[in-house]
């Protein structure tokens, strides 16, 4: 209804009520909910730009509302409603110079005869009123009147004081209702008035200077401005010369002085509000109550520890937060808030301990918290994102997964609540970034960390000067940089720690922090670049946070450790004993400030492990063995460890058994490791998370099989390279293995696994669904292994049944470690032969494997290309004779003669050797493997004896897909005839999308791709073939179901490269053809050139029987090469790089 509707009926209502005097006319429901709806649409009115037809409306509404609600307030039976004459005396006040349009009983609160005596006291009442009643008319009215009470006085008279007191009050909470700044500016102009008028009149000045105080604390908690909170120091010091130091008074003035050294970081300032505290302390009466005191004192106490770390200050903070608790009321309306901060006090005070009781304290006194403080309590924001940071610091100490996901709801749920103070919101937003990047550290999801970045810019964003928000920023970049290899990540981040630094307060704690963070990232720069300067920096940077962090603090272990790795990267650098074994007493020092259950303990001592190691591969003296039996117990009983410091922790302690020549140790520790790999990485990550996880282990699987190789021992190097490499492809594999012998044992079982196989195979599944997915998939499988006969279903296979997948051939394990380097011959009908190799070395496999990289694959500038090109016509002949010289000559020596045609080898290089084309190794015009052995390749053995279970294809259905023209990369012109050289459907060109792709390749069963590929170095999963719209990653390849597949011809870029940072993973484009389905792959390990790669496809092509099955792909692919050899000679970089994978 419109404002003159709504005003002219309630005028109707109003007349005939003065006529009948019948209550119910204006007392009704429907008459209460139309003068609502009248006052609210009014409000939206501005009196003082309203045009004269819209100012007409509204003062015919206000006097009708103002007519209404005065004879309202009459009509109660319980006398005069203040409600409802302060609802009055709002409406009129539009009316008030025209005396006549008012009810002449309202005469006395407004217009020219109104009495500023009844003024003054309705307008109290209504204020105090206020307190207890929602209803904004009431404090309107009271400022209204109070105002108009206090203007009508002198200047001078003492109750003009009281009155703008008053007012200021008033004025104060109505800002707290409404959030309206003006308010504040109008309670301080008021105050300072009433406070001047007390220095020159016997007036009071208590009162008027503890109401200015609160206005001015309320605006400097708004705005910030110093000048704010220098005034309320001002006031209470003020209020203190006129009266008895009173225990609130001077609580509120150290509150006050903490507020200004927050501000300041005046150390002077802090030691006031103490001062000040203890005082409170001191001067507290009996009948006080004192929360408040011990709260403030407590919250004191706590900046000054955090400041200087002095125990005595959190001694103290902790017991009075004792006492905070044990005093606050159930009913207290301020509980939540006296219970939030002790849980502060308490938290670091755990921080400085450790103790797991210590955190669940924190815990308990937040969740305690949080429900008394409901939806849009200003300090509800605070408690769920300092819970949120609780509950990380407990999963660090528990492990519970599910305690870090509250953590992240929580945290999430705190950006959206109401803030108690804005400039505060980049902290809450810091906190979430904290649990992100936990839980990426846990579980290795990069959308975790892609989250914490993006909120961290944000952060810094926000507040650009916060020199925390910078360092946690900077360590989540670093973070990413040790998981992608991505330099400008690797800037980034010390771009940010440096300019933390700078910004950089006095607080001794917060500077170590972020001094340890910026030092790793500056070890990470020197460890990518060699740079000393940024080694130099690292060490600089971590003597301070070690110097800057005292002794008992739980961050000081984790400090140490990573000063000793930096003095133990600058040890192997120069070979200085002093660094050397500044890094070995640094290490122990860490190991002895670390609680015996804390979690982290087994990072700390792999970390001397490793320092010990390399102190002895360089010549250093040998491990008294108590102390490594120590270190062993270390490694072994730290249950409560997370899987990847648990690996890594036997890792550790098994390189340096090697290393002392404890093989029988090594065995044990490395196995141990191994063991647990799989469950380093989360199955319901993807690939690409998986892949980081576990490659933070590289070298683990060299070091496991050399440790088997040094005991004798070639069956067990065989069955632990086996468990060893290739976790990810095992693990879905897993979900691919055929269940015919099930269905017939147990058809309801089989029928329950294969539903959650078909969802776990779902590329499109979210994380939180396949994590469901993958418990049932554990639950079922322990299920049917508690069945008789079916404990070893989809167990890991050992040697004796794998070893068949050798018929006809033989599988060579080629592996280089730091301590030895062997081949291990596995026949299907022998045990396997072990053959040392003591001209490989692991330091030239990794300079061959780069150099090789370099050159094929031209990583340095765009115009460096034609150098590029010399020098792969160098290298790679280098490369190929140095690989004959250690790897395949003594190899081929092992074998039998061969008799009418060579033999079949199937290589499975570990490490960088899986880089190298082992299958081309040979001299121009000597001795070579070509000539020697049909080379094939595989990752396990069980991806071998899986290729040979599944039946060949019974029908050929040939599919091409071939891009002459691939968006923003160069044409391949060749391909064309190499396309139209196959039979059978092809999608060419623009036809070639990703979508179309994978829905033909469901309908072929030999697929010949001619286009581009990526492969991505850095992160394998990234790689993919590059379709006309986009790129088909590996995942998606990996994720098809092909059981009919037989051949797939990968005549693309790099199809067999998988890269340096996840060389044991074997992730590469034909590895994920084969997961799909494919008996054989034809890939190539560098880029090939278009001419020659359509030539060599022409001709393996005209060569395969035209039959369903391509079971002599292997020995038609070694004569196409063997062709291509003896066409180009001097250019084993057009040949060397087609391979076979598959049976």
């Amino acid at each position: 209804m419109p404002i003159k509707d709504q005003a002219g009926w309630l005028h109707g209502r109003v007349q005939e009520y003065m006529r009948t005097r019948n209550s119910e006319l204006i007392l009704s429901a429907e008459v209460s909910a139309t003068a609502a709806a009248l006052r609210q649409a009014l409000r939206t009115i501005d009196r003082a730009t309203a045009p004269d037809e819209l100012y007409e409306l509204l003062f015919l509404g206000s006097t009708t509302l103002g007519w209404l609600h005065y004879l309202r307030s009459l009509a109660h039976s319980t006398g005069v409603d203040n409600i409802e004459l302060a609802r009055a005396i709002v409406c009129l006040e539009v009316c008030a110079d025209e005396p006549e349009a008012l009810p002449t009983a309202m005469e006395l609160f407004l217009g020219p005869a109104a009495d500023p005596d009844a003024q003054a006291e309705v307008g109290l009442a209504f204020l105090t009123e206020s307190r207890e009643y929602d209803d904004p008319a009431l404090l309107d009215a009271g400022i209204l009147l109070m105002r108009s009470g206090a203007m009508a006085l002198p200047r001078q008279d003492p109750d003009r004081s009281i009155r703008l007191s008053n007012l200021c009050l008033a004025h104060r909470h109505r800002y707290e209702r409404d959030g309206v700044p003006a308010d504040l500016d109008l309670a301080v102009s008021a105050g300072e008035e009433a406070v001047a008028i007390t220095t020159t009149c016997e007036a009071d000045p208590i009162g008027p200077l503890r109401n200015l105080a609160s206005a001015y604390w309320s605006r400097h908690r708004l705005r910030r401005d110093p000048a704010d909170l220098h005034r309320v120091i001002e006031l209470l010091q003020w209020r203190l010369t006129v009266v008895d130091p009173h225990a609130s008074v001077l609580s509120d003035l150290g509150l006050a002085y903490r507020h200004q050294y927050e501000q300041s970081g005046e150390p002077a300032h802090l030691d006031q509000a103490i001062e000040h505290g203890e005082r409170a302390q001191t001067a507290l009466l009996a009948g006080d109550d004192p929360i408040d005191i011990w709260s403030n004192l407590s919250g004191s106490l706590l900046r000054r520890y955090e400041r200087n770390g002095t125990p005595a200050d959190i001694r103290r903070a902790t017991e009075l937060a004792s006492r905070v608790v044990a005093i606050v009321a159930d009913d207290d309306p301020d509980r939540g808030i006296y219970l939030a901060d002790s849980a502060l006090v308490f938290l670091a005070d755990y921080a400085g301990t450790k103790s797991l009781a210590g955190i669940h304290r924190v815990v308990d006194l937040y969740e305690q918290a949080l429900p008394v403080l409901p939806d849009g309590h200003p300090h509800r924001q605070a408690v769920l994102a300092n819970l949120a940071g609780a509950l990380r610091l407990r999963f660090e100490r528990t492990g519970s997964a599910a305690e870090l996901d509250r953590a992240i709801e929580l945290g999430r749920r705190s950006l959206t609540a109401t803030p108690v103070d804005p400039f505060d919101q980049s902290t809450v937003t810091g906190t979430l970034v904290g649990c992100y990047l936990a839980r990426y550290e846990y579980a290795g999801a990069l959308a975790d960390l892609a989250q914490a970045i993006e909120l961290g810019e944000q952060m810094v964003a926000d507040k650009p000067d916060n020199p925390e928000n910078l360092s946690v920023l900077g360590n989540a970049y670093q973070q990413r940089y040790s998981a992608t290899g991505a330099v400008a990540d690797l800037d980034r981040a010390i771009e940010l720690g440096e300019q933390s630094l700078l910004s950089t307060t006095g607080k001794h704690y917060e500077v170590a922090r972020r001094q340890a963070r910026l030092a790793i990232t500056h070890e990470q720069r020197h460890l990518h670049n060699g740079g000393r300067a940024d080694l130099d920096r690292a060490i600089d940077l971590g003597e301070l946070a070690v110097a800057g962090t005292p002794e008992g603090h739980i961050d000081r272990a984790a400090w140490l450790t990573n000063l000793a790795s930096a003095y133990l990267d600058r040890y192997r650098l120069d070979r200085s004993s002093t660094d050397g074994d500044r890094g070995l007493e640094l290490g122990e020092q860490a190991l002895a400030a670390v609680s015996a259950d804390d979690p982290s303990r087994v990072r700390v001592a792999a970390n001397l492990a490793f320092a010990y190691r390399d102190r002895v591969v360089a010549g250093g003296r040998g491990q008294d063995p108590e102390r490594l039996s120590d270190l062993v117990r270390e490694v072994n009983d730290a249950e409560m460890a997370v899987p990847a410091d648990r690996v890594g922790g036997r890792y550790a302690l098994g390189t340096l058994a090697q290393a002392l020549g404890q093989d029988r140790l090594a065995v044990a520790m490395l196995d141990a490791a191994v063991a647990m790999l799989p469950l380093v990485t989360s199955r319901a990550a993807g690939w690409d998370d998986q892949q980081h996880r576990l490659g933070a282990h590289i070298g683990l699987a060299g070091a496991a099989i050399a440790a088997h190789c040094a005991v004798g021992d070639p069956a067990g190097a065989v069955e632990i390279a086996e468990l060893s490499r290739g976790v990810l492809l095992a693990g879905q594999a897993d979900t691919r293995t055929d269940l015919t012998g099930l269905e017939s044992r147990q058809p309801g079982l089989a029928k329950r696994l294969r539903g959650v196989r078909d969802r776990l195979n779902a590329m499109e599944s979210p994380p939180e669904e396949r994590k469901r997915w993958w418990g049932e998939h554990d639950a079922l499988l322990a299920e049917i292994r508690a069945l008789p006969g079916l404990a070893g279903f989809q167990t890991a296979p050992g040697l004796a049944e794998l070893r068949s997948a050798a018929a006809d051939g033989y599988v060579v394990l080629v592996n280089a470690s730091q301590h030895r380097c062997d081949a291990v011959i596995v026949r299907a009908d022998a045990d396997p032969v072990l053959v040392e190799l003591p001209d490989l070395q692991l330091a030239d496999v990794e300079a061959n494997a780069a150099k090789l990289l370099e050159a094929l694959h031209h990583l340095g500038p765009p115009s460096d290309a034609l150098t590029a090109g010399r020098r792969k016509r160098l290298v790679v002949p280098q490369v190929l004779g140095w690989l004959w010289d250690t790897i395949a000559a003594p190899v081929v020596a092992a074998l039998p003669p061969a008799h009418s045609s060579p033999h079949r080898v199937w290589w499975m290089p570990t490490g960088f050797l899986g880089l190298l084309p082992i299958h081309a190794a040979g001299h121009p015009g000597g001795s070579s493997a070509l000539d020697s052995v049909i080379s094939s390749y595989i990752p396990t053995l069980r991806t071998l004896r899986d290729a040979r279970d599944r039946p060949a294809a019974r029908e050929r259905h040939q599919l091409t897909i071939a891009l002459s023209r691939t968006p923003g990369l160069p044409n391949l012109p060749a391909v064309v005839a190499e396309a139209a050289a196959l039979t059978g459907p092809a999608l060419l060109d623009e036809q070639a999308t990703t979508r179309r792709v994978l829905a033909a390749l469901s309908q072929a069963t030999w697929a010949h791709f001619a286009c581009h590929a990526h492969a991505d170095l850095a992160s394998p999963a990234g790689g993919g073939l590059l379709l006309h719209d986009g790129t088909l990653r590996l995942p998606e390849i990996g994720a098809l179901h092909l059981p009919g597949a037989e051949l797939a011809y990968l005549s693309a870029c790099s199809t067999a490269n998988h890269g340096i940072r996840h060389v044991d993973e074997a992730l590469h484009l034909a590895s994920a053809f084969q997961l799909a389905g494919f008996r054989h792959v034809i890939a190539s390990l560098w880029p090939l050139v278009d001419g020659i790669a359509a030539g060599a496809a022409r001709a393996f092509y005209r060569a395969m029987p035209a039959t369903p099955a391509a079971d002599e792909a292997a020995t038609i692919l070694h004569h196409v090469t063997r062709d291509l050899r003896d066409a180009y000679p001097d250019r084993p970089d057009l040949w060397a790089a087609l391979i076979h994978s598959g049976p």
